[in-house]
């Protein structure tokens, strides 16, 4: 019963194991969905913020590629969120128009957001693509016309910093919970075992000694008791007719 019972208790371990170990997995990855669905959200209502400003402009008769108080905008919305890097205007050709800096505004704009914006249509659209990650919208005229479109450009690498921040603190409450878990299981298989070890104790001396006859009361007790008096019954009801059936056979060879 020993190498049973360590078996167990290693099986009773390793399911904890699996158990909370994807349990933290998927909390981890929960939790970065998340993130990532607040983040592009707030970026989205920055970015709207900016289009309703350049709407009214166009409102007033405005030429697009003529918006002059468009940069001092544009950098201090910039600054409402350290997330956001840079944000650029640019037209429906990929050229730029605006940005947070006058040498950004001059940059060229990365492939990967014009082809996105351009299959989003009027939707939003994101890029997910390392220090390129952005958040962009359409930007139209009074018409409903696309003019241009507008990219939010974000740090890629603080989501990721704070994602692995909260998997160290996940990993380190799912490693406390596990041994926690463990310790607790392979204390209640312990305490089950023994009593089953002493139940199965009682079952095997009385089928080794049946001249003792009846089964005793402490072979009823516990939780495994009814169970074993019922083994204990089988066997003696087999040992009985085994012995008719050879009593029967000697006298039929005689």
């Amino acid at each position: 019963m020993d190498s049973t019972r360590t078996r167990m208790i290693v099986v009773a371990v390793a399911v904890c194991l699996f158990a909370i170990g994807m349990a933290g997995f998927l909390n981890y990855f929960k939790y970065r969905s998340t993130a990532d669905r607040i983040v592009k959200a707030r970026l989205v209502v920055i970015g709207r913020s900016i289009e309703n400003s350049i709407q009214a402009s166009l409102s007033l008769g405005l030429s697009f590629a003529d918006l002059g108080m468009l940069p001092g905008l544009l950098e201090r919305e910039r600054a409402t969120d350290d997330i956001i890097q840079s944000i650029k205007v640019f037209d429906t050709g990929g050229q730029p128009l605006y940005g947070t800096s006058a040498a950004l505004a001059k940059q060229a704009v990365p492939e990967s957001w014009l082809a996105a914006a351009r299959h989003a249509g009027d939707a939003n659209w994101f890029v997910e693509q390392g220090t390129d990650s952005a958040v962009g919208i359409s930007i139209k005229n009074n018409f409903g016309l696309t003019v241009g479109y507008l990219a939010l450009r974000y740090s890629r690498e603080k989501i990721d910093r704070a994602a692995h921040a909260v998997g160290g603190e996940i990993a380190r409450a799912a490693l406390a919970v596990f041994a926690g878990a463990a310790a607790l299981a392979s204390l209640a298989l312990v305490i089950v075992m023994r009593r089953l070890d002493r139940d199965m104790y009682i079952v095997a001396a009385a089928l080794r000694k049946p001249e003792r006859g009846a089964l005793t009361d402490s072979m009823g007790r516990g939780p495994f008791g009814p169970g074993l008096m019922r083994f204990f019954e089988t066997v003696r009801a087999a040992e009985t007719q085994i012995a008719a059936i050879r009593g029967r056979l000697t006298r039929e060879a005689q």
